[in-house]
């Protein structure tokens, strides 16, 4: 489903890495009949001097 996204959208995905987080407001999975949804890409910025290891984080 997030390869349909990103070609309707128009994102090319070889520009994308693990750096990357993909927004949509929905899908044709969970929002069935709809046809338009925003999608964006956001690349984070790594910490200077920062490992390439995940960081967990707990959200209550």
């Amino acid at each position: 489903m997030t390869t349909h996204l990103l070609k309707l959208a128009g994102i090319d995905m070889s520009t994308l890495d693990q750096r990357c987080v993909i927004l949509s407001e929905g899908c044709p999975a969970c929002l069935p009949g709809e046809t338009t949804f925003t999608t964006q890409v956001v690349r984070l910025n790594r910490d200077k001097g920062g490992g390439d290891e995940p960081v967990s984080a707990d959200v209550n």
